[in-house]
């Protein structure tokens, strides 16, 4: 009766508040508990294809992760070589952590199974990593090779180091640090799973593709600033001017030509991409095909979990306040 009688006496404003977030959060794990389900469902019923003789449109792949030649995707905190990675850098303060800095890679790489290669672009992916390290520092220095680098010289003993990696981090000693640092990445030679727009390019389709890798040629430049000038200034003068700058589109075109060449000798080329109908997810993982589906079938369960506690909590709520009314 105590219960009823405070929600009957809560201020109409309060009330209405705490009812709301707590439909809020029913229908928030509605929607996550389905979406998750869905996916799980999606991962189980959709077919694997392979690279050679996949359909045009949305297909399942399985194969391994591999590094594109040229400028190599460098994860910025463990100063990693991979084929994707994912980072977020938080600040403490007054007790509660907040973002710093943050960010994922959006360079090319490909998945190979054993009949070709598949050129991925991780744009807009869904993207699950089972590589994943947690650690604590004072903000002097960001890079820490870790895990990550054991793992990519032992993958059978990833899952056991990053739990270690986890552990210590959420040590006394280091939650004491003020900045927190989050990393995930993909490995060249992980096992690569992906849902996705496949689609082999025709002739159109190849100068467009010499061109996108051209501008991320010159994207991975312009994001290391003094290699460029280093590489481009020829007069020294700290800014790459006009003239320098198209020397540098030259030579990325050049590069892109070359890298296309050895991606397209002796087979066609295909890419996976985000679908166009944004109703289907684009999903992206180095995780077991069947580890996959238990973690969507987890965080399903969560979601139903929360909208049936939240649901109950906003409706015990309602009926306190009208049986005290």
């Amino acid at each position: 009766m105590s219960l009823v009688a405070d929600i009957a006496g809560m201020p109409a404003p309060h009330f209405w508040v705490f009812s709301g977030v707590a439909a809020l959060l029913s229908l928030v794990g509605l929607v996550l508990g389905f979406r998750n389900l869905g996916r799980a469902r999606l991962i189980e019923d959709l077919p694997t294809a392979r690279v050679r003789s996949a359909p045009q449109g949305y297909v399942e792949l399985a194969g391994i992760a591999k590094a594109m030649a040229g400028e190599p995707i460098i994860a910025p905190l463990s100063a990693l070589a991979c084929c994707w990675y994912s980072f977020k850098v938080e600040e403490r303060r007054n007790d509660k952590w907040h973002k710093v800095r943050a960010g994922a890679s959006d360079g090319l790489f490909l998945l190979r199974d054993g009949t070709g290669e598949c050129l991925v672009d991780p744009a807009g992916a869904e993207i699950t990593a089972q590589h994943r390290e947690t650690w604590y520092g004072d903000g002097s220095l960001f890079q820490m090779p870790g895990l990550h680098r054991r793992a990519a010289d032992d993958p059978g003993v990833a899952a056991k180091l990053a739990s270690i990696g986890i552990r210590l981090a959420a040590s006394p000693l280091a939650a004491a640090e003020r900045y927190r640092y989050t990393e995930e990445v993909i490995l060249g030679g992980d096992p690569l799973y992906a849902i996705g727009q496949f689609k082999t390019l025709d002739d159109i389709d190849h100068g467009q593709h010499r061109a996108e890798l051209a501008a991320q040629i010159l994207r991975d430049w312009k994001q290391r600033p003094d290699t460029l000038r280093e590489r481009f200034d020829h007069d020294r003068n700290g800014v790459v001017d006009g003239t320098e700058w198209e020397q540098a589109r030259q030579l990325a075109a050049q590069l892109a030509n070359e890298e296309y060449a050895a991606q397209a000798a002796g087979q066609h080329l295909h890419t996976l991409s985000r679908p166009p109908d944004r109703g289907l997810p684009y999903l992206i993982s180095n995780v077991a095909e069947f580890a996959l589906v238990r973690r969507y079938r987890w965080k399903g369960a969560g979601g139903l979990v929360l909208f049936f506690l939240a649901g109950a909590g906003a409706t015990l709520l309602l009926s306190a306040r009208l049986a005290g009314a």
